[in-house]
């Protein structure tokens, strides 16, 4: 069984990677972003209609943009490599 990964363990860390990727890709929005507090999974499947919940995912960090609504994902493991999960 792996060790529990809390996200309040990892936030800091989590937001300095951000705002990193963004300035790198001179990502802005006017009002800024706003950081979704938590993990988000991004289900993979094999085909197209029915919903099926379990099975691979790939962990995400999302942020919010303030004036765009834009929503932007970052694999956690790109902005965290040493992360074990």
């Amino acid at each position: 069984m792996s060790e529990q990964i809390l996200y309040e363990d990892y936030k800091e860390q989590i937001i300095e990677a951000i705002n990193k990727k963004l300035a790198e890709r001179n990502i802005v929005d006017k009002d800024g972003f706003t950081l979704v507090d938590g993990f988000v999974n991004l289900p993979l499947h094999q085909e197209l209609g029915e919903m099926v919940l379990g099975g691979p995912t790939i962990p995400a960090i999302a942020i919010v943009g303030n004036d765009s609504g834009l929503v932007y994902t970052f694999a956690l493991k790109k902005l965290l490599p040493n992360i074990k999960f």
